[in-house]
């Protein structure tokens, strides 16, 4: 009988970051050649697990009180970083590092290991398949995710919302892309927001927000429709948020107020993916964007 797809080697794309399973180097990448990520303008190239550690440096902090951020560097294709969130009825993950190193994991363990592995789309799936084969967590992803989920021992496809109890809860949004999810913590007034929303901050990785923005694509420039961000609003108005969390910045404060101030703007005019800036109120282009006049 055959092998699982799990039993293959994985491979990462250098262009983007995503790791898929092959029984050979792949031909292509699936994100890659989704509309919303540039092509690699050389042709494919792909690394094996042990290319990457080889590369890469695996960091960590305590960014917030129980809230784990981890970083490779350099970054692997788009650079997202992955979160752990420490709780005494089981720690979640969201979102994926490039990269988790056997130290990294060594981190994870010593933190109580993994009980829930989520993730808001595959652009920042990262390398959690390392986690999943070390700690067996149960693998939660929207049902649209499932074509690109197969580097993940996947235990709960859901469709609207999976609760991961004491108030945690996945949620999903579509909009950036059809199965996009977030991560709601209701405890801790927390949003994981995924590629729903991107900051630029006063500070990196934790900072004050001065701009906010929203896309379908963020390299492209695509922005979502109004539907897209009539859906994000009445989601997010709805939550008692005070800090948000993307695969690469922290929020403390001030964040969602300003997400919706952008999305009530975006609904009076043609949908942009312009930078909506926090003082003016206004959405500036990124190359007009000066942070030292926001």
């Amino acid at each position: 009988m055959p092998g699982s797809t799990l039993d293959l080697p994985a491979f990462c794309c250098t262009n983007c970051g995503f790791w898929q399973r092959y029984f050979d180097v792949p031909p292509d990448c699936p994100v890659c050649t989704d509309y919303r990520h540039p092509l690699p303008a050389d042709g494919w190239s792909f690394w094996t697990a042990d290319e990457v550690d080889r590369r890469v440096e695996v960091t960590w902090c305590e960014v917030l009180p129980d809230l784990w951020m981890f970083t490779a560097t350099p970054g692997i294709g788009i650079g997202s970083c992955g979160f752990l969130v420490v709780r005494e009825e089981g720690n979640i993950v969201f979102e994926g590092c490039g990269w988790y190193s056997d130290a990294a994991l060594d981190q994870v363990e010593s933190l109580g290991g993994v009980r829930w592995l989520a993730y808001s789309h595959a652009h920042v799936q990262g390398a959690l398949w390392r986690l999943a084969e070390r700690f067996r967590p149960e693998v939660v992803c929207h049902t649209e995710q499932l074509p690109t989920a197969q580097a993940l021992p996947v235990a709960w496809p859901f469709d609207d919302r999976a609760d991961l109890g004491d108030g945690a809860a996945l949620l999903h949004t579509g909009g950036h892309t059809p199965g996009h999810s977030v991560l709601y913590l209701a405890d801790r007034r927390m949003l994981f927001c995924g590629d729903a929303l991107k900051y630029k901050l006063d500070a990196a990785p934790v900072g004050r927000p001065l701009a906010v923005s929203t896309h379908k694509a963020y390299d492209a420039h695509i922005p979502l429709t109004h539907d897209d961000m009539r859906r994000y609003r009445d989601l997010f108005a709805g939550l008692d948020v005070e800090m948000v969390v993307t695969p690469w910045e922290v929020v403390p404060e001030g964040g969602l107020p300003l997400a919706l101030a952008m999305l009530d703007a975006q609904a009076a005019r043609r949908p942009s993916a312009d930078w909506f800036a926090a003082d003016t109120h206004t959405f500036v282009p990124d190359d007009h964007f000066d942070p030292a006049h926001v």
